[in-house]
């Protein structure tokens, strides 16, 4: 509607950002993705690129960002990450792997005929 950009009403619009630390540091310790992605949650808007005057206000958005441990910065601007609970998950071990799967898939081939 005019100027409020977002889903439709009653709808949540969340947009996935993969490898958030992947921007490379520039000379002065920044990263521009990262510092344009904070600036609009920070405000909840844009800027018209048309008309620079106007703004568009974002309404009903969520962020939802991962980051890849072996590769990227390994830095995150402290200003973006206050707005995100940060979980970090370690590889499980083979035998915990092999004890969720054969759970899932265990249940699930139960369902099916026996008869070959």
């Amino acid at each position: 509607m005019g100027r409020i950009f977002g889903p439709p009403s009653g709808k949540i619009l969340m947009f996935f950002m993969d490898d958030m630390n992947m921007p490379k540091l520039d000379k002065y310790g920044t990263q521009s993705p990262i510092c344009l992605i904070r600036q609009i949650i920070d405000y909840q808007l844009v800027f018209d690129r048309d008309h620079l005057e106007e703004k568009k206000t974002l309404q009903d958005i969520m962020f939802l960002g991962c980051m890849n441990p072996k590769s990227g910065s390994f830095v995150i601007d402290l200003r973006l990450s206050r707005h995100f609970t940060m979980i970090a998950l370690g590889v499980p071990e083979k035998e915990i792997l092999n004890t969720i799967y054969l759970q899932v898939l265990g249940n699930h081939l139960k369902s099916f005929d026996n008869t070959f």
